[in-house]
């Protein structure tokens, strides 16, 4: 089963910021002036630019969670990280600024194996946390 994740307007202006930076600079920007080690108008820069707009916005639409057999699938752009289900021993509400594969500043703390912890957003965090303790009862849900 597979959950996106939740978008909220800070991650939406951030990311979404930075990629009409980008396309703004090189379509409306001047020659740069002083040192640089790479111009952007540089074939290097295209390159540059381009990888950073198409990481962005693979991260954007390709941010999630897949509950699939005994793993939790978390997947945020390339970034992957695989999660056996009957390691996780709670599940904890938070705001956070951590950095994590989550597009929102409303996150599940997932605790699991010894002293690990990643945060995740699921848009549906009910249906979720319900899909976990399918196939694991024994986490423990704390709610803030």
């Amino acid at each position: 089963m597979y959950f996106p994740s939740k978008k909220d307007v800070f991650h939406t202006i951030t990311i979404w910021g930075v990629v009409l930076f980008i396309v703004f600079i090189y379509a409306f920007g001047g020659e740069p002036t002083g040192f640089q080690l790479i111009s952007y108008r540089d074939p290097l820069g295209y390159v540059l630019g381009g990888l950073t707009i198409g990481v962005l916005v693979w991260i954007w639409f390709h941010t999630g969670y897949k509950v699939e057999n005994q793993e939790l699938l978390i997947h945020s752009g390339p970034l992957r990280k695989r999660i056996n289900i009957m390691n996780i021993t709670k599940i904890k509400t938070t705001k956070s600024l951590m950095s994590s594969p989550a597009l929102s500043l409303e996150k599940l703390e997932i605790f699991y194996g010894d002293y690990k912890s990643t945060f995740i957003s699921p848009q549906d965090e009910q249906r979720f946390v319900h899909a976990l303790l399918e196939k694991n009862p024994q986490i423990e849900i704390i709610r803030h």
